[in-house]
């Protein structure tokens, strides 16, 4: 269901209350005055209306954001946003207490690629060529086809974008992604794979992206690990997607290594 925006101004601590599951309460700020605290797992969500100030607390950070415009509720969420249309960031309270606070992609392309992946010969990690590291190594992954005593096993391909990279926001989470052309070995043949990226990786795609560094036909190495992805269908039944969900993407500025 699309999030609807209210205005931050009349936000109704009952209903996000509800929506979080949980009762809120009155408080007073000696900065902001009067206002509504709702306690949610180790969170603690502040809303100051006439303030224009909503407040995240966890055992391990505090996020406040001023002039805050609106605010929605959806499902067992509350979001707020702020910042202007080409600058905005989001920041999302959950039911189970999970805090989540990023900026909101322009999305170039639909939030998932139409390309389909199709599975072929993955090399183990091996050294880079002299390249040109894009995005981080700290993105996790969803449920992987290769993990051995509990450790995720990273494979490494290279290939060329298909086309240019998606934005989007996936799961609550920044995403990013492209169909890569991997030439094999001995082969004039390239097999498609759907590398999709997230969270601090997206965002430092986006960032290449616009400064022109990866896009269509661009030669990149990809670390991540192949998934699959389900996916319900119209008629209720589930479709299987494979992906390669990618924690480092890596522009090739060298020459290719032999036999891509």
């Amino acid at each position: 269901m699309p999030e609807v925006p209210s205005n931050f101004s009349e936000f109704d601590a009952q209903a996000a209350g509800k929506a979080l599951g949980t009762e809120p309460h009155a408080m007073r700020d000696v900065a902001h005055g009067d206002g509504e605290t709702i306690s949610v797992g180790d969170a603690v969500l502040e809303v100051y209306r006439a303030a224009g100030v909503a407040r995240v607390t966890t055992p391990d950070a505090r996020i406040e954001l001023f002039r805050v415009p609106s605010y929605a509720i959806n499902g067992e969420r509350v979001v707020f946003e702020q910042g202007e249309e080409d600058n905005r960031a989001r920041l999302l309270v959950r039911g189970d207490g999970k805090v989540s606070f990023y900026p909101v992609l322009r999305a170039t392309e639909s939030s998932r690629a139409v390309d389909s992946a199709s599975s072929g010969r993955m090399d183990s990690p091996t050294p880079a060529d002299p390249s040109h590291n894009i995005t981080g190594r700290n993105a996790s992954t969803s449920s992987s086809e290769g993990e051995k005593g509990g450790e995720v096993q990273l494979v490494q391909m290279q290939g060329r974008l298909g086309r240019d990279p998606w934005f989007g926001i996936r799961e609550d989470r920044p995403a990013a992604g492209f169909p890569l052309a991997v030439n094999q070995e001995g082969s004039s043949k390239a097999t498609w794979h759907n590398v999709v990226t997230f969270d601090d990786a997206a965002v430092l795609l986006h960032g290449a992206f616009d400064r022109k560094q990866i896009t269509k036909g661009k030669l990149v190495d990809v670390t991540g690990q192949a998934v699959v992805v389900e996916e319900p269908r119209a008629n209720g039944g589930v479709k299987k997607v494979p992906e390669f969900h990618a924690t480092a993407v890596t522009r090739v500025q060298g020459s290719p290594r032999p036999g891509r």
